[in-house]
């Protein structure tokens, strides 16, 4: 079994296509940059895998730097010369020169090395991943849902309309950002989604618990089928008192960030959903429990993501078809950000409202190195070895 060699990483800063704001803040403005760290690993037989980290500070700690410096200083040196197969192992040595603490601490740089062994380990065994991960090559297809922006009815119909034009069937919409148009907007998108579309609502923790029991009843009369992180992360009795109060589905997303984390709350029964999100949660494999979790629960799974590019879209997709998750998954990196100069062939995978996996070893898609290199530049990070 080939052993792991080396690691690199490459920062690029891609441009930001549309504003997107949520109650926690925002993930990038039109015009500006969001940073993107791609990790390179390598195996002592020169075989590689991809992938890819998304700070955004507003929804979680970690920045740019502290992913580099996570990267290059702790976890790429506590992996080198692990076996490519060995996944448990991979996270044990992660956690143990970035401890637990409170969360899974550093969860999206750990995500980015994770993804990368994903890639190299199916690369290496000549599967897709989703094909790796016990799945089937046959389910290879995933849905999407279409994100929205405005917060007025005549804006979010022509949001709509776009993404219905773009060939998206499914939407999803940020709450608590103005709050006295929540309900307004929710009568509005289930009006021209349709009654087929399936409509979810995002709060990221920014409700109060009688703000949020207004809004869960507001938007079950306007049809909304699922109401995520409407309370803060780290108040689960909240979520508590808010599951006693409405029948309206919920899930959770930032309060979710480990398997035990998930654990707590199936078990408390106060989610209708699991929200997958690799980046959150360190990664596949510990996704993959959470995935365990929420099957012995019963409980229905969603895929989200921060703004990705390709690499972590992909990844989400190959996963979510493995288990038999056909979307709707808000993975919206494209509506939002400019990667098709590293993935210039994307336009094959992303096909209207779908994602189509085809029969690509690993996830499907690598960047292209000549263009991440010249994008890096300088902020090309010293590779560990």
């Amino acid at each position: 079994m080939s052993r792991i060699a080396r690691v690199e990483t490459f920062r690029v800063d891609l441009p930001v296509l549309k504003t997107f704001v949520f109650a926690s803040g925002t993930a990038g403005s039109a015009g500006a940059t969001a940073p993107h760290i791609f990790v390179k690993l390598i195996d002592d037989e020169g075989r590689i895998g991809w992938g890819e980290a998304r700070p955004s500070p507003s929804w979680s700690y970690e920045t740019a730097e502290t992913i580099l410096s996570t990267i290059h200083g702790y976890l790429g040196p506590a992996v080198i010369g692990l076996p490519i197969s060995d996944r448990w192992g991979l996270h044990l040595r992660m956690r143990q020169v970035i401890g637990l603490g409170p969360s899974t601490g550093q969860p999206i740089a750990k995500a980015a090395v994770d993804v990368a062994l994903h890639d190299l380990c199916a690369r290496a065994a000549g599967m897709t991943l989703r094909a790796f991960l016990g799945g089937s090559d046959e389910r290879a297809e995933v849905e999407l849902s279409y994100t929205l922006t405005a917060h007025d009815a005549p804006s979010v119909r022509e949001d709509v309309a776009e993404g219905r034009t773009a060939g998206f069937r499914h939407f999803n919409y940020k709450v608590a950002v103005e709050p006295a148009t929540d309900l307004a907007i929710a009568g509005t998108i289930r009006d021209e989604a349709g009654p087929d579309a399936f409509v979810w609502a995002d709060a990221n923790q920014g409700l109060s618990l009688h703000g949020a029991r207004r809004l869960a009843a507001g938007l079950a009369a306007a049809g909304t089928d699922v109401l995520e992180q409407p309370l803060r992360a780290d108040a689960g009795h909240l979520m508590v008192a808010l599951r006693q109060s409405t029948t309206m589905p919920l899930a959770v997303d930032e309060s979710s960030v480990s398997a035990t984390d998930f654990f707590r709350t199936a078990a408390a029964g106060v989610v209708d959903y699991l929200v997958i999100k690799v980046t959150r949660s360190a990664g596949l494999w510990p996704t993959l429990q959470q995935i365990a979790i929420a099957d012995a629960a019963g409980l229905g799974l969603l895929v989200s993501g921060l703004t990705d590019s390709m690499i972590t879209k992909l990844a989400a997709c190959q996963v979510a078809a493995a288990v038999g998750c056909t979307g709707p998954a808000g993975l919206n990196g494209s509506q939002f950000v400019d990667d098709s100069e590293l993935f210039p062939t994307k336009g094959e995978l992303e096909v209207g409202g779908f994602v189509r996996l085809g029969s690509g070893l690993g996830i499907g898609i690598e960047p292209d190195e000549t263009a991440l290199r010249r994008l890096a530049g300088d902020a090309v990070a010293a590779s560990v070895s």
